[in-house]
């Protein structure tokens, strides 16, 4: 009799990011990724999202592993905040392992992990099952996919990853060996990702950079400043990479960019061949400006706004000088959420009068596989089911029709399923268990605070974001029937009218009067009197100036402390 194997998401499709794939066979449950996504604009103080995971609280007992395929935040971030409650061994490379225990240490979390090394290119037994790992190319060093031997077939999870068969950095390079070697073997389902299937063609060399700025890092005469995201390593290497063969010295914007990328760097080999001189930004004006690269990196929206501060001259640090003949080459497109952050920021890099270049979506690929990377990976493997995972709806249903466009494929073998919808596999047949829905959902951590930041909180956020605030304080005494100190009243983001000192004299008023009611016992609590305050307060406010604050009233009564 065969095993049952059910296969479903806590995270990861019909979004982007927050990657939480199940794969159970019987009753053994892989993990494979935990990440995060980042909030939108609608949602202030929250610092990002994991997926729910009462499913693997509820069955922690039964967990076999994390498989972590390799060092992004929508794949690994999650694991301090799930680990703790449900652990069980991490497999990763080396190199994930310790990007995840410098992410931790940035966040200030301390987990005890249980990591269990593989490389890119190998075989292990988890839990009595055969894995075949093989590394693949994406913009992190040593990422991997990975199939699973059931005994109905191999299950393959490609992770991200490109076509790219020139690659000669070992780190970043596909085995094809590896790959072709398990060809014959075969293949029940194939999970893959979606985020670039709506690209025609291949991705590669698209998501390379060398050939775009090779020209301008050869014959500036000023500076080169260049923005990267921080966790395409991919291309932070061509750049390094680029500097030391025009003998270019390397300026970080940050002292810890430079601690870590270059750690890493050493530590794992990440460069072939010859490194870049690098050089502190204090001591940027000892540099002759024609071999000055500065590198800007970060993650999304902080990149722009850290391009902004450089720009503008704001940044903590002494003011970076801008001549005629620099040059700031835009290296990091945006995506939707940031566009227009990143469209402020290319408007502070133009005011300062340098050259600008700018590439765009159109000129770097996101290093993940476009519609003839797919159409070849599942010729490859020819799977009797696939499935598309990572991505929006409309990303998910992109993968699904490029593998209809294959004859094999149709309807019944071609999956596009939600969050918490089962894939059930018994005796090589795989459908969709409608009579199964696994909870899912967001967790807001805001900190290291892991879920207590309802909707009710965001609501009160947006209010403040939008209407803004009152503050109220006064200290008592009960006993005595008098106020020792205060009131202190002060009104944040809601009033810009000639006439706002006549509403905090008013609300000031309101305050007091009911403060003084209190005193005469006729209140049993602070709580109810502040209650009152803030229905008094609201009234008149939305009355005078048609907004809706957030009132705060503080009554600090010493005799009952």
């Amino acid at each position: 009799m065969s095993s049952k194997i059910k296969c479903f998401a806590l995270g990861g499709l019909d979004e982007s990011g927050k990657n939480l794939f199940i794969v159970e066979i019987d009753d053994k449950i892989f993990v494979l990724d935990c990440g995060i996504k980042y909030p939108d604009k609608h949602m202030p103080g929250v610092d990002f999202i994991i997926p729910n995971f009462d499913y693997l609280k509820e069955n922690k007992k039964k967990i076999k592993a994390y498989i972590i395929t390799h060092a992004h935040d929508d794949k690994m971030m999650a694991l301090p905040y799930i680990y703790n409650e449900c652990p069980a061994p991490v497999v990763t490379t080396r190199f994930t392992a310790k990007m995840i225990l410098l992410a931790d240490k940035g966040l200030g979390l301390k987990v005890n992990y249980q990591f269990d090394y593989v490389e890119g290119n190998c075989s292990k037994i988890i839990s009595g099952i055969k894995f075949d790992f093989v590394q693949v190319t994406h913009s992190m060093p040593f990422c991997f996919g990975f199939a699973i031997n059931t005994d109905q077939g191999r299950i393959v999870y490609t992770s991200n990853y490109v076509l790219d068969w020139s690659v000669s950095n070992p780190c970043f390079r596909l085995d094809t060996k590896n790959v072709l070697s398990h060809v014959k073997e075969d293949v029940l389902l194939v999970l893959s990702d979606s985020t670039n299937a709506h690209i025609v063609g291949h991705n590669s060399p698209n998501y390379k950079i060398t050939s775009k700025i090779n020209k301008y890092f050869e014959d500036q005469e000023g500076r080169i400043f260049i923005s990267l995201y921080s966790q395409n390593y991919i291309n932070i290497l061509e750049v390094l990479k680029l500097c030391a063969k025009l003998n270019k010295t390397v300026i970080f914007s940050k002292k810890s960019d430079e601690v870590q990328v270059m750690g890493l760097v050493n530590e794992f080999n990440l460069i072939e061949g010859p490194r870049p001189k690098i050089e502190q930004i204090e001591n940027i004006h000892r540099i002759k400006r024609s071999n000055t690269v500065i590198i800007v990196m970060h993650t999304g929206e902080y990149l722009f706004n850290e391009i902004i501060q450089i720009t503008s001259g704001t940044m903590d640090k002494k003011p970076i000088s801008f001549e005629e003949n620099d040059c700031f080459i835009f290296a990091s497109p945006s995506v939707y959420s940031t566009d227009i952050l990143a469209t402020k920021a290319l408007d502070e890099i133009y005011k300062t009068g340098v050259q600008v270049v700018q590439l765009s979506r159109k000129d770097i690929y996101s290093p993940h596989a476009c519609e003839e990377d797919i159409k070849t990976m599942i010729s490859i493997f020819q799977p009797k089911y696939y499935m598309p995972i990572e991505g929006d709806f409309k990303a998910l249903l992109t993968n699904g029709r490029v593998a209809l466009s294959l004859q094999k494929y149709n309807y019944s073998n071609v999956f596009v399923l939600d969050n918490g919808m089962v894939l059930s596999i018994e005796n090589g047949v795989a459908k969709v268990d409608y009579s199964i829905k696994i909870p899912t959902g967001d967790v807001f951590i805001d900190g290291i605070d892991i879920g207590n930041i309802g909707n009710n909180v965001i609501e009160e956020r947006n209010k403040i974001s939008n209407d803004g605030v009152v503050v109220m304080g006064i200290s008592v005494s009960s006993l005595k029937q008098e106020i020792i100190g205060g009131p202190d009243v002060q009104m944040r983001g809601f009033v810009f009218l000639k006439d706002s000192e006549n509403v905090l004299k008013e609300i000031t008023n309101i305050f007091l009067d009911q403060v003084r009611i209190y005193l005469t016992g006729y209140y049993p609590s602070t709580s109810q009197v502040e209650d009152k305050i803030v229905e008094r307060c609201l009234r008149y406010i939305r009355k005078e100036t048609g907004k809706n604050p957030v009132i705060l009233p503080k009554i600090i009564d010493i005799d009952k402390q």
